[in-house]
């Protein structure tokens, strides 16, 4: 199946400012370094600590949405089936 994917990522510099509790980054992102965010330690690439400077890379994952939406209409189709409602009701989660 061929990729799916857009093109174009987002790219996004940041800093981690802090590491609490060696569980919770806390990294200042964007292009003024104001905006706080935290992530868990977890999510870093191996070796990161406070002061290293990152490169995010942000991008719509399709197939996954479409992975889900088919899921969905799946489960409501089940839904329906079940409570014997086919033809008279219609409802959207």
């Amino acid at each position: 199946m061929p990729n799916q994917e857009p093109k174009e990522a987002k790219q996004i510099r940041g800093v981690i400012d802090r590491i609490e509790d060696g569980r919770l980054a806390v990294l200042m992102i964007g292009e003024d370094g104001k905006t706080q965010v935290e992530i868990p330690v977890s999510l870093l690439p191996k070796g990161a600590s406070d002061g290293d400077h990152l490169s995010i890379s942000i991008s719509i994952d399709r197939r996954s949405r479409a992975s889900a939406e088919d899921r969905i209409r799946r489960l409501q189709d089940e839904l329906q089936q079940r409570s014997g409602t086919e033809d008279k009701k219609d409802f959207k989660l």
